[in-house]
């Protein structure tokens, strides 16, 4: 089983990042093993993490639940200074498969894509006018 979780910890790393490295709103993806954390930002250039009143991880955390997602991601906040800061943890079970790892990385990047995927739903998520 242990070999198992090395081997699909550095598929699933290899997939995170492939996947949603590039993301504008994606500032790291962090973990080890089959234990992974996304950590989102306001703007990626200066990591300044989103408003802590805006329940980003959260608010992922829930959208992921909906059917189109189907997948349980673990949020959490106050990473930058005990308050601000948003991620999300990801941690499939031990015996999970390649086809599975295949199937969380594409879930989750619809998720984050989908998410942040207007200027409007970011710029209220941040705070901002959206014309901006």
């Amino acid at each position: 089983m242990l070999a198992n979780v090395r081997q699909m910890g550095r598929v699933l790393s290899q997939l995170l990042r492939r996947r949603i490295a590039s993301h504008p709103h994606v500032g790291d993806i962090r973990g080890r093993g089959l234990f992974w954390g996304i950590e989102f930002v306001a703007d990626k250039n200066s990591a300044i993490p989103f408003p802590a009143d805006r329940h980003v991880a959260m608010e992922i955390s829930e959208s992921g639940l909906d059917e189109k997602y189907s997948i349980a991601v673990y949020p959490g906040s106050g990473t930058v200074d005990g308050v601000s800061g948003d991620h999300i943890i990801l941690s499939p079970p031990y015996n999970v498969t390649r086809e599975d790892i295949e199937s969380i990385v594409d879930a989750v990047g619809r998720l984050i894509d989908d998410f942040f995927s207007t200027p409007a739903e970011v710029a209220e998520v941040v705070g901002v006018d959206a014309k901006l």
